[in-house]
């Protein structure tokens, strides 16, 4: 794939771009936060691409693809702060023939002529957010399924000796593909990788719930609400509250491949309640398809805690951009990987 000036693609990230991705917020109308420890994630990273815009041996932009054989999944969309705002970039594309707006969108349709093409784009997008609707309106992407931010939080985590890290792992290895390989976008490079381990619930030797964890931490600007700001400076001298959300450096457990027998809630409150432990944090994130069949039988069963009385489930969009063009949701449930929102 050829690009113009002032981009450039490499295989390779830089300096630059780390710089950059670090001073990224995300978020926009609710929540802002900034992702922790970016250089160990972009280190684990699937055939990445990265296409920069450079100027002055300095990134001012950055789109981060990972080549999967799913789809290619935009992982960063990154822009300085003299690109940010949607209102400069519409006016930058209305004053200049090779805007902004215009390289990119050369660049995406470029991905889809070559002779290995994938078969779409996919990216997570909040669809409060200004920056992000932006890219996905103007770049032909659609939102093809509705993804549950769901939090789960103990301000003080019970032992659970039933919880462990398996060490036979073939069972879950092979139910993980049982219940996911049909799902779109099954892609199991992050969930298989020892060192972020999975965690299972067993009653009288036998395997009933399990989930693979993977650890975050975000410095949190702003939470949602319009006492946002004020609220980030008060939490953390309110007890029980502080222990779920703590701002400056809020650590975390995020889950996927969930399974529970019979989806029973309970094995899954239990399983939950273990890794908070064994883990020592205090909350859990599951970003899940709301149309996955396990999430819609205990949504409204399990006692979420307090982070979920506090902030609710909030939704994130699927969007897809397809070679053919076609504008079709996805019908199944999407397999969604944790590793992709940290």
């Amino acid at each position: 794939m050829n690009v113009k000036p002032p981009f450039v693609l490499r295989d390779n990230y830089s300096d630059e771009v780390l710089k950059l991705l670090k001073t990224v917020t995300l978020g926009s109308n609710g929540a802002r936060y900034k992702h922790r420890h970016i250089e160990n994630r972009i280190s684990k990273l699937y055939k990445p691409l990265y296409l920069n815009i450079e100027r002055n041996n300095s990134v001012l932009g950055n789109i981060t693809f990972c080549r999967r054989e799913v789809g290619w999944y935009v992982r960063y969309f990154a822009m300085d702060t003299s690109f940010q705002s949607p209102k400069s970039i519409q006016t930058q594309s209305k004053s200049k023939k090779n805007s902004l707006k215009k390289k990119i969108s050369t660049f995406f349709d470029q991905i889809f002529d070559e002779e290995n093409a994938p078969p779409l784009l996919y990216a997570y997008i909040d669809p409060r957010n200004d920056r992000s609707l932006w890219m996905s309106q103007n770049f032909g992407f659609y939102a093809a399924a509705q993804i549950a931010t769901q939090t789960f939080s103990r301000i003080r985590p019970k032992v659970k000796t039933d919880v462990q890290q398996p060490k036979d792992f073939s069972f879950i290895e092979s139910k993980v593909r049982e219940e996911n390989k049909k799902k779109p976008l099954y892609f199991e490079y992050h969930t298989f990788r020892a060192e972020t381990p999975f965690y299972a619930l067993t009653k009288n030797g036998k395997t009933v719930a399990f989930a693979k964890t993977h650890q975050a931490e975000w410095v949190i600007e702003r939470l949602p609400g319009k006492s946002g700001n004020l609220l980030v400076n008060i939490i953390p001298f309110v007890p029980g509250v502080r222990k779920v959300v703590r701002p400056n450096a809020h650590k975390f457990t995020v889950i996927d491949s969930v399974w529970a027998l019979d989806n029973d809630k309970n094995y899954l409150e239990e399983l939950f309640e273990g890794i908070l432990e064994k883990e020592n944090k205090n909350t859990l994130v599951w970003w899940v398809d709301q149309k996955e069949e396990l999430y819609k039988d205990v949504k409204d069963t399990i006692n979420w805690g307090l982070l979920h009385k506090i902030n609710g489930v909030n939704q994130v969009d699927l969007v897809v951009r397809r070679k053919d063009k076609s504008k079709l949701p996805f019908v199944l449930p999407t397999y969604v990987t944790g590793f992709d929102f940290i």
